[in-house]
């Protein structure tokens, strides 16, 4: 399987696939880095499920300060590999997304793709009451499309479908807590 970073300083360039992923696809990609142009262009973004690094990279070759977290070993020394072949810093953090969360801290886009064997709209209950969103700050979950995630107070959802997937965005309100 061929992945190629699609945008800023690393654009065209491939990623190693570790047998363990499963890659957002191109078009999922360039519509979730469309939508950030106009809503978060810049700051911090976390990569809950680093995977190849196909999202995380692409958002460190398009200039955001990127926090990649993965609990596969394989994977991991993949995103390495990746992250030094195409000279893009990345801060990377080995073991399981919900278990980390208390020591992330706050970022402007949090992304999560989790296994689709997980329970996805639990998983994103859990980051949305963890304060890993910052105020102002998105959530992106990626899921199949026969799931629906629900609202949650003090945010604002949008679902955008991409044939069996869909993107679930959370706007952090910008008062109060989460």
């Amino acid at each position: 399987m061929s992945v190629r970073i699609l945008g800023g300083s690393a654009k065209g360039r491939a990623l190693k696939v570790p047998g363990s992923a499963r890659p957002s696809g191109a078009r999922i990609r360039k519509s979730l880095f469309d939508l950030l142009a106009s809503r978060a262009p810049s700051g911090t973004f976390l990569d809950l499920h680093g995977g190849s690094g196909a999202v995380g990279l692409e958002a460190a070759s398009r200039g955001y300060e990127v926090t990649l977290v993965e609990k596969d070993a394989g994977a991991v020394r993949t995103l390495e590999e990746n992250s030094r072949a195409l000279g893009l810093p990345v801060r990377l953090l080995r073991g399981d997304a919900l278990s980390l969360l208390p020591r992330l801290g706050e970022f402007d886009v949090v992304f999560s793709d989790p296994p689709y064997v997980q329970d996805i709209p639990r998983l994103a209950g859990r980051l949305l009451a963890s304060g890993v969103v910052a105020p102002g700050g998105l959530l992106v979950c990626q899921h199949p499309d026969r799931l629906h995630l629900p609202d949650v107070p003090g945010y604002e959802r949008e679902e955008r479908v991409y044939g069996s997937n869909t993107l679930t965005l959370y706007v952090r309100d910008n008062i109060g807590p989460a």
